[in-house]
């Protein structure tokens, strides 16, 4: 009998093993195929299409003056170039860019009498453009020189139909140091596998646009549902590390849940929309790329929750020897997603920002519990303020 009994133990050991350890693992073999990725050399064709540039804006003050700065200095032909705002504004927004649009001869500006939401902005500013190439920027993006060229030239096969540049944050406070650490692991991740759009600093072949209708006029998160129907009709995402735009983020905690609120609420509605469709929400091979695409975000909050479950089975492994190897499977499970973290921010040169690894795993705990909290509630669209 206790022969049988220790069989079932060591069976049962073996399972919460390979279950506990199943994500960090991915997570970190997912990490050192990020080592040796690099980063494809931009290389410009003589020949460049018609690009237009779509930046919506809603109220944005003194930060609509980052992307107007970032567009004085991009390195791209002004004769295959315009420039759309579709500007929703009621504060000096408009002000600041009609002043812009006096001096350069390729920007309008299309006003909107009211809030309507971005992908109806971005609709509108379909239907008034010319471009082969729709770029869209948020007003806060502040574009480095070559990054349009660098993103434009990654769509030059057929079947990638889209393309995401890189991002990083502006750090004015320790909540941004921990958002440009979750980004950069996010990006080191999109290095390997299965590259998604985030809403800006993307680029979308129009005919692809054309063909799907825009954007969806109704969804939170109009960059979701693109990226799902771009898998879903079998083409391609290319991410672009070299594309680089420094971007805003909030600087309050209030701020920051009000926005990872509204993202929570548009992926679970953009992902419910999608599968109604029939569509694929992830390119094939299916099964392994929703594991290296889920160990991005369960990775870090498996850290938080482990790290808590470690306070209580350390005592308790002191009277009980059954437990010696829990606790060992859950200290590897730690150590594993610590080690992956600490490569992703070697490859990503966030070195510096690795010490915030494990605040920031119970902030994605956190943002986790959120989604399952706020998937099914009527959230609206709210401006968050950076």
């Amino acid at each position: 009998m206790n022969g049988v009994m220790d069989i079932i133990l060591v069976l049962g050991y073996l399972l919460v093993g390979a279950i506990c350890l199943l994500i960090p693992s991915t997570y970190l073999i997912t990490a050192l195929f990020s080592l040796i990725k690099r980063s494809d050399s931009p290389l410009f064709s003589e020949d460049l299409p018609f690009v237009t540039i779509l930046i919506p804006t809603f109220n944005e003050g003194e930060n609509v003056k980052r992307i107007i700065t970032g567009l004085k200095t991009i390195d791209y032909p002004e004769d295959k170039l315009e420039i759309i705002f579709i500007d929703d504004s009621s504060d000096s927004t408009s002000e600041v860019i009609n002043a812009f649009k006096s001096h350069k001869g390729n920007v309008q500006v299309l006003r909107r009498h009211g809030r309507f939401g971005k992908p109806s902005a971005l609709n509108d500013g379909l239907a008034r453009s010319k471009g082969e190439i729709i770029v869209v920027y948020d007003a806060d993006s502040l574009p480095q020189p070559s990054s349009l060229k660098t993103l434009v030239n990654a769509l030059k096969e057929e079947e990638t139909v889209a393309a995401q540049g890189g991002y990083e944050v502006e750090h004015r406070n320790t909540l941004n140091k921990l958002i440009d650490l979750e980004y950069a692991l996010w990006q080191g991740g999109q290095l390997v596998a299965v590259p998604v759009l985030i809403g800006y600093n993307y680029a979308v072949k129009r005919s692809y646009l054309e063909k799907i209708g825009g954007w969806d006029p109704d969804a939170l998160a109009e960059d979701h549902v693109l990226w799902y129907k771009i898998y879903s009709d079998g083409k391609k995402i290319k991410y672009v590390e070299n594309a680089k735009v420094k971007v805003l983020e909030p600087v309050s905690l209030k701020e920051f849940i009000k926005q990872r609120k509204r993202w929570s609420r548009g992926s679970a509605q953009a992902t419910e929309k999608i599968r109604k469709e029939g569509g694929r929400l992830l390119p094939e091979p299916y099964a392994l790329n929703l594991l290296a695409f889920s160990a991005r975000y369960i990775a870090p909050s498996q850290t938080a929750f482990f790290m808590i479950l470690l306070l209580f089975l350390l005592p308790l492994a002191l009277f009980n020897p059954n437990l010696h190897v829990l606790t060992i499977i859950v200290s590897v499970s730690i150590l594993l997603s610590l080690f992956a973290s600490l490569l992703f921010c070697v490859r990503m040169g966030k070195l510096k920002l690795w010490p915030l690894f494990i605040p920031l795993s119970f902030l994605i705990l956190y943002q986790n519990i959120l989604f399952l909290k706020v998937r099914r509630s009527d959230i609206t669209w709210e401006k968050i303020q950076k």
